[in-house]
């Protein structure tokens, strides 16, 4: 007797609650209409993974050397949330390391939904390894779409979120990359703006210290001999 009411409980109240947690920490809810997917807003916001990263980096460089309030970086815990929860920008890109099945990550705006813009046709990993860049041209491609219509947006003055599933490798690399060509711009890019640079990558939550200086050290790399526009004018096939 007493064995079946601990069982009746366990079923109305316990595995409900152990339902709702698991849903509330990895909810992939997508509307049948748009492939949207949507996730609790506010359920867990140590997973957002959300920061501006022009501000970021100038944290930690200790004086402002980046544009703040242009790029924003995120996981793809933002989607279905208010826009204005992950800096109102003008557009977003996934970097999604499997292929989405017709999902589509967005924000809400007031009057429409921003979706995420996605270029990827293959899998994408390990950006942040020189050699990836070297053996692995499809993915450089989808890599190069994102950081030209990113450069774009810069020059006219649009903000952008860029979000993988956890807001940390692939989101970090585009980013590093995207700071150093900017801040190219006033000459070769220095050790201080490299550190800088990785120490924003290690802001990332769930980043284990065995990938401390990553995107220090491919930074270092992509920018000798010739620095980091040239290697992406080069790797992307840009114009000068």
């Amino acid at each position: 007797m007493l064995m079946t009411l601990k069982k009746k409980i366990l079923a109305t109240v316990a595995l409900p609650v152990l339902g709702f947690a698991l849903w509330a920490y990895y909810p992939n809810l997508v509307t049948q209409d748009a492939g949207l997917v949507f996730k609790v807003e506010g359920a867990l916001d140590s997973k957002l993974n959300f920061r501006d990263a022009g501000a970021s980096i100038n944290e930690c460089a200790g004086r402002k050397i980046m544009p703040e309030q242009k790029i924003y970086r995120a996981s793809g815990f933002f989607s279905g949330w208010p826009c204005d929860r992950v800096g109102n920008p003008d557009v977003i890109y996934s970097l999604n390391g499997f292929l989405s099945s017709g999902k589509h990550y967005y924000c809400r705006g007031a009057d429409e939904y921003k979706v995420g813009v996605t270029y990827q046709q293959v899998e994408l990993n390990d950006l942040e390894l020189l050699e990836t860049w070297h053996n692995h041209p499809e993915m450089v491609a989808a890599v190069c779409e994102v950081l030209q219509a990113e450069i774009a947006n810069l020059k006219k003055d649009k903000k952008s979120l860029l979000h993988c599933d956890a807001g940390r490798d692939r989101t970090g690399a585009v980013v590093a990359l995207l700071a150093a060509y900017e801040l190219e711009m006033d000459g070769v890019l220095s050790d201080e703006e490299i550190s800088a640079i990785e120490c924003d990558y290690r802001k990332s939550k769930s980043l284990g210290p065995m990938k401390f200086g990553r995107i220090q050290k491919f930074l270092q790399e992509v920018k000798s001999p010739n620095g980091v526009r040239k290697f992406l004018t080069s790797m992307c096939n840009w114009t000068q």
